[in-house]
């Protein structure tokens, strides 16, 4: 197997790991600064890597998660209640917003709990997972006219329970 170069390790995976951490820190500059971070570690340690106990994807990956873990427990940010200059949510949501986002997810947590476990399962994997019907019909070892028709019919408990709830 060719070695392969601390150059085509950056190449290929830099946008793949400042994605990642973009995704998981919601911050453009923390995001800029931890993928900087996670090729300097990659660099530097880049001669004791070893592809027989690991691929490249593998190694860059679990510096990146353990960078993450250092920026998580590092990070101590608390802010007052006096505090005028409260930042915004991530997305521009504002307080208000996420309240209600927060009470939305509460309300279809209860709604989810009416519903049998393979109700769930078919919304999870329908709108989770973004799967088919068809390949719900394969996981579950239903037709895809049951999937569908389940699916249906779950989603109406869910509407229904809603309208009782005066949601």
């Amino acid at each position: 197997m060719d070695r392969v170069s601390f150059e085509q390790v950056y190449r290929e995976y830099y946008l793949k790991v400042f994605r990642y951490i973009k995704q998981h820190t919601q911050s453009r500059q923390d995001a800029e600064d931890l993928t900087q971070e996670v090729f300097v570690a990659c660099y530097r340690h880049f001669d004791s890597f070893d592809p027989q106990k690991a691929s490249v994807g593998t190694w860059v990956y679990v510096i990146m998660k353990n960078r993450l873990k250092n920026y998580y427990r590092d990070k101590k940010e608390f802010l007052s209640l006096d505090d005028e200059n409260i930042p915004e949510l991530p997305g521009d949501t504002s307080v208000a917003q996420a309240i209600l986002l927060e009470e939305e997810r509460r309300a279809l947590s209860s709604a989810m709990n009416i519903l049998s476990e393979r109700e769930r399962t078919i919304i999870a994997e329908r709108y989770f997972h973004k799967k088919t019907s068809g390949e719900i019909a394969g996981i579950l070892k239903m037709t895809d006219v049951n999937v569908r028709v389940t699916l249906k019919r779950a989603l109406e408990k869910i509407r229904k329970y809603f309208e009782a709830q005066g949601l």
